[in-house]
């Protein structure tokens, strides 16, 4: 219990706060609810009804609201249909008090709900998008999205509704309580009211019973929710593979066993939540009863007895309630764990307290001091890598899959940090840059390009915004994007489609090089920038790096050796070490690796 308070107070603190006012306002009305419901009725049965039904000629007991107020009972004997009809007026005034404050409340609480759905959601991402890459790689994609949208939609529960009901029924019963211990000790029934006591307190066992098994039950279905949102975004997003390798029977038996794994739970979870209801009304109807016997051996009359059922009515409805929403807190305790894993997730990689500056203008200068790097603790990805790359000069970084090629270049825009020694750019301690500053500095090209939903020139323009058209126009032709512009009919503005899904590999490719041209960053990584292509495509696009490549210190990521024809330089990875530096003809001759990495290839001397 302390742990769940403890998590409830931190997401009212950080997302319930800054609407306190919305929120204070939920609770007014629920109260003006509670004591509407929780008095007001049973006062009605024990005051006014017998107002109602109160005639001078029978032997009918004088009602008591006549003893409180007798001006009330003398405009009684002077004008009795008026005293009859305000009476009678009481009962819709009490039902539009209670409704108009229960729609107030409602409404409230859905406007709350809405703003801290948003501020959730937007907290979430914003905290995305400053964790480590090594945080997202270590979550499935599919996983994060059901965070970020099912997941936050169950805080937004919890912190609106369920929190609404665990103030306002509360308020209810006491307020029952309150109405009900003060009709028994007013008639003398302080036995029956210890009684009622003992099943009230009876009535609190299933309430904490479930709590426990519920929280269990629902933290797994969550789980497994994420598990079948992966299994659906990565079906989507390898469709082509998955009908090419014949996978379709495959992976529809991946999905119904997440899918039944899911439903198992989700029934399980459904078991504890139903149960409460029918248990919590036959401890009702058990204290109805009790209170029926020992209120007819004590002479109680019809109407006291009405206004007390009344009372005790609310109580266990209130408790119901309460129960409900307790419950509803205990299922979202997977969900709000969930979430807590990313806002409270630790920043392995701070922007520095004291930040430096890179020097202007920037050259494009990079040192590796002594560097060593593991994705997994105790496995190393580079081992003590020295290596000094002058500015302006073109480098091919070459070797077997997994040698730490990739991983070189992904520590000069800082993806990572290092274990030991230091990555600098320009003279500076890549970790005594703001990334925003360092990131400025370069431009990649990757393997896949990637485009975002949007225009072409929109992507141009992402290299550098509020580029000028001019720019954007040049850097398009640059990398000879105009060469497919003339069969498209909006040209620069054509729609890409997700992931830049209406336009070929090539031209996606010939998207992202502008994109560099744009930015015109004095450093360029070209990670395995034509791998994908077809040798005609590689070919032209080639043309288009050597062009990009000029003037700049140019990192060139490969498999394919004739990405590396315009290198000035090349660095052999093997295990995680620099092996072998120099240029293409000083490695063949002295790397057999090298020779025969080059050989396998096919291509000629």
């Amino acid at each position: 219990m302390k742990q769940i308070l403890r998590r409830i107070f931190f997401y009212v603190r950080m997302f319930l706060m800054p609407h306190i006012v919305l929120f204070g306002m939920a609770i007014l009305t629920g109260i003006l609810v509670s004591a509407v419901s929780g008095l007001g009725i049973p006062v009605m049965v024990k005051y006014i009804f017998p107002v109602v039904f109160y005639s001078p000629e029978s032997s009918a007991t004088l009602p008591e609201v006549f003893h409180y107020f007798p001006s009330l009972y003398d405009l009684q004997q002077n004008d009795p249909m008026l005293v009859l009809l305000l009476a009678c007026a009481s009962l819709p005034f009490i039902f539009l008090l209670r409704g108009f404050s229960m729609w107030l409340n409602g409404f409230v609480v859905t406007i709350l709900g809405v703003l801290i759905s948003a501020t959730v959601r937007q907290t979430v991402f914003d905290k995305l998008q400053s964790l480590p890459l090594a945080f997202l790689e270590g979550h499935e994609k599919g996983d994060l999205i059901s965070r970020m949208l099912a997941d936050t939609g169950t805080v937004q529960a919890v912190l609106t509704r369920v929190a609404n009901d665990l103030f306002k029924q509360p308020i209810t019963c006491i307020v029952a309580i309150a109405t009900f211990l003060g009709m028994m000790l007013s008639s003398g029934q302080s036995l029956l009211f210890l009684l009622n006591a003992v099943l009230i307190a009876l009535a609190f066992w299933p309430i904490i019973l479930f709590g426990k098994r519920i929280t269990e039950k629902a933290r797994r279905a969550l789980a497994d929710l994420g598990k079948l949102n992966a299994v659906v975004q990565q079906n989507l997003e390898t469709m082509r593979e998955v009908r090419a390798y014949s996978m379709e029977e495959r992976q529809v038996l991946e999905f119904s066993r997440v899918a039944q794994n899911y439903c198992r739970n989700t029934i399980k979870l459904v078991k504890y939540q139903r149960a409460l209801v029918p248990i919590m009304e036959i401890i009702t109807a058990i204290a109805l009863a009790v209170l029926l016997v020992r209120g007819r051996e004590c002479g109680m009359t019809l109407t006291d007895f009405l206004a007390v059922a009344a009372a005790l009515f609310f109580l266990f409805d209130s408790m119901k309630k309460a129960g409900s929403a307790f419950n509803r807190l205990n299922e979202t305790q997977g969900a709000l764990i969930r979430i807590e894993e990313i806002l409270t997730a630790p920043d392995t990689m701070p922007e520095p307290t004291d930040p430096v500056s890179l020097p202007t203008p920037a050259r494009g200068d990079i040192e590796f001091r002594d560097v060593s790097f593991s994705y997994t603790p105790g496995k190393p990805v580079l081992k003590n890598v020295s290596v000094h790359i002058p500015a302006g000069q073109i480098v091919g970084l070459v070797g077997s899959s997994g040698a730490g090629k990739t991983t070189f270049a992904a520590l000069i825009p800082r993806f990572y940090d290092v274990d030991s020694g230091a990555v600098l750019v320009d003279g500076v301690d890549v970790r005594d840059v703001l990334t925003h500053e360092l990131r400025s500095r370069l431009s990649l090209v990757g393997q896949q390009a990637l485009l975002f939903s949007g225009t072409i020139r929109e992507n141009i323009a992402l290299g550098r915004p509020n580029s000028s058209e001019r720019r954007i126009t040049t850097a398009a032709n640059a990398a000879a994007v105009n060469a497919f512009l003339d069969n498209l009919s909006d040209g620069l503005d054509t729609q890409v489609g997700e992931g830049g899904c209406s336009l070929s590999g090539g031209q996606r490719q010939r998207v992202a090089i502008a994109r560099a041209f744009v930015k015109d960053a004095p450093i360029l990584i070209l990670d395995e920038a034509t791998a994908s292509l077809d040798a005609e495509s590689e070919r032209d696009i080639q043309r288009e790096l050597e062009k990009i490549s000029a003037g700049r210190t140019t990192l060139i990521v490969a498999h394919r050796f004739s990405t590396l024809r315009h290198a000035e330089r090349i660095l052999l990875f093997d295990h995680g070490s620099i092996i072998a530096d120099g240029s293409h003809e000083q490695l063949y001759a002295s790397s057999p690796l090298y020779k025969e990495l080059y050989d396998r290839q096919g291509i000629e001397e």
